[in-house]
């Protein structure tokens, strides 16, 4: 019965999602083509949006949409476009694409915590990868990208748990982060929005700016094309998004039943970055179209976050992503690469590299380390905890 409510619930979504991703494709005709972080931005140059953005601290409560374009409008600085063709990308951009396409270490270290606690066990998964001291600076802006979907209930093992997201808030505000973005563009809707906002108590969480990615249009974007573009086509990603000086994608440990998926991880999690409003607001088939595994590692190249956390204190096993069965693994990953991480997660989880897709294609592009024997492992040995969950297909 649930597979079946499971395929109903698809069915109507990619309904929903046809018209968008035939208007896209031809819109996308009068578009500029995007170019590469070495060369110049196609954007017009508008106010990073944060539409549909809310603030759950009261200090904030006018930090929304004007709010979060006129920080991200200071950001943009150089990047503003006068012209498609001559004028170079803001420095900040160039330098966060570059770095995301960086030879990564050799040796990674994923943490691991273990437990029920949610913020201990959080707490103890970045202090074992290393923790976050180095990433975050005194007034910096950092943008947490969760996994949400608006049909799940908050710790039903199908979304990001909203406890974890608090305790990360903690320890960059404790670092002196100053602005504190939680930025969502989940399969259809707004997060952020009721019910869906009362169901994962999102709106619990303290000291923060919500901002719903697909109510973004493409002059809240930049049109960005990574160094050895997968899709061969730029990709429109939120301002708000690569105007950050930091970004830490909170993930959730689940299955998937997309065949390029299998799971969905630490850099499947970015695929909820590029807009509904863009890409179709439903499975964003506008991405689907030019490659699901594809898509996945070019929004990576383009902005790859600069820490993960994969959520598994309750994970999801089965047909996913919106009808997954909850799995008591009581599990956290942390690290700073996320090929690593998903290697070391997917394992835990029963699979190997070989059998995720957009998990191989991330590794042979070197996104990341796959190699289990290279990567460094603290907090548990994943061969004595590793478990089998039942995979969507």
């Amino acid at each position: 019965m649930l597979k079946v409510k499971s395929i109903i619930i698809y069915g109507l979504i990619l309904i929903l999602c046809a018209a968008a991703v035939a208007g896209y494709f031809m819109t996308r005709s009068e578009t500029p083509e995007a170019v590469t972080a070495q060369t110049t931005d196609t954007t017009t140059g508008t106010d990073a949006a944060g539409a549909g953005g809310t603030s759950t601290d009261s200090q904030n409560a006018g930090g929304n949409a004007s709010a979060a374009g006129a920080a991200s409008a200071e950001a943009e600085g150089s990047a503003a476009n006068s012209g498609p063709d001559n004028i170079s990308l803001d420095a900040h951009i160039k330098e966060v694409m570059q770095k995301s396409v960086a030879e990564p270490d050799p040796n990674p270290v994923v943490g691991i915590g273990r437990g029920t606690d949610y913020v201990k066990v959080t707490e103890e998964a970045v202090k074992n990868a290393g923790g976050i001291d180095g990433i975050i600076k005194k007034g910096d802006t950092v943008v947490i990208k969760p996994n949400l979907c608006t049909l799940a209930e908050a710790t039903d093992g199908r979304i990001t748990d909203y406890r974890i997201v608090q305790k990360v808030v903690d320890m960059v505000k404790a670092l002196g982060a100053s602005r504190v973005i939680i930025a969502e563009g989940t399969i259809a809707g707004d997060a952020f929005s009721e019910p869906y906002l009362r169901r994962n108590k999102f709106d619990t969480i303290k000291g923060v700016e919500l901002v719903n990615l697909n109510a973004l249009n493409r002059e809240d974007c930049y049109e960005l094309m990574p160094e050895k573009s997968m899709t061969g086509k730029g990709i429109f990603i939120p301002k708000i998004y690569m105007d950050a000086d930091v970004v830490i994608g909170v993930a959730k440990l689940k299955t998937h039943f997309q065949p390029d998926a299998v799971v969905s991880l630490s850099l499947k999690n970015s695929y909820g970055v590029p807009p509904g409003n863009i890409y179709g607001l439903g499975s964003k088939n506008g991405l689907h179209a030019l490659g699901l595994k594809e898509s996945i590692v070019d929004i990576n190249k383009i902005r790859k976050p600069d820490f993960f956390i994969i959520d598994g204190i309750v994970g999801g096993e089965g047909y996913g992503p919106l009808s997954n069965s909850p799995v008591d693994s009581q599990i956290i990953f942390a690290g700073k690469d996320p090929v690593a991480l998903d290697t070391a997660a997917a394992t835990f989880m029963g699979f190997t590299v070989d059998e995720i897709p957009h998990l191989k294609l991330a590794s042979d592009e070197k996104l990341g380390i796959s190699d289990l024997k290279s990567i460094k492992i603290v907090g548990a040995d994943l061969d004595k905890i590793k478990m089998k969950f039942e995979r969507a297909f």
